[in-house]
């Protein structure tokens, strides 16, 4: 069976992987400020997918909560100390940071987009298969939580048939629930 997001570029799956998140985000914790993280996240539509992750990296929950003091020389070129305590503070309570674990759905989902990015690391897309499945991991945690699937016709406009499967940059902050309140 074809995935809904077959005809769809990478690119356009990285969105739809980032709706995903945000949907899980709003509904499970309304009351915090997601507009970092989101920011963040929709950074990868924009920018080489090469660059990204390594900023990426420094805002997730099992990078952050991993050491008890800021690295400058590692986070120095990403994140401020003050964003890191900050993120310290706003993960703690909510998350241990174990991303591959189903059970830490903060860490879970948030991670998402890094592995859509890494992926494909050096290689070819291919079928997409790996990224389908990420997606429905994704959208796996969101209906155990009873939330709505984002349309995923919401990322259309972004063809796989665009620049070799991976489709052309786009500023995909206006899929955004975070970012557009």
């Amino acid at each position: 069976m074809k995935h809904k997001l077959a005809q769809v570029s990478m690119n356009g799956r990285m969105a739809y992987t980032i709706m995903c998140v945000e949907a899980f985000l709003v509904n499970q914790y309304p009351e915090r400020d997601w507009r970092l993280i989101a920011q963040k996240m929709w950074e990868a539509t924009t920018t080489n997918w090469g660059d990204w992750p390594i900023m990426y990296l420094c805002y997730l929950p099992d990078v952050i909560l991993e050491d008890d003091d800021y690295d400058s020389d590692y986070f120095g070129p990403y994140i401020t100390l003050q964003e890191y305590q900050q993120l310290k503070d706003f993960y703690s309570n909510i998350t241990e940071g174990r991303e591959d674990d189903p059970a830490d759905p903060v860490a879970y989902m948030l991670n998402k987009p890094f592995e859509m990015a890494m992926i494909y690391e050096g290689t070819g897309i291919g079928d997409g298969h790996e990224s389908f499945e990420i997606i429905d991991e994704a959208e796996q945690i969101l209906l155990e939580h009873s939330i709505p699937l984002p349309d995923h016709n919401l990322v259309k406009f972004s063809p796989a048939s665009e620049f070799n499967g991976w489709g052309y940059n786009f500023d995909g902050t206006h899929l955004s629930i975070i970012l557009n309140k």
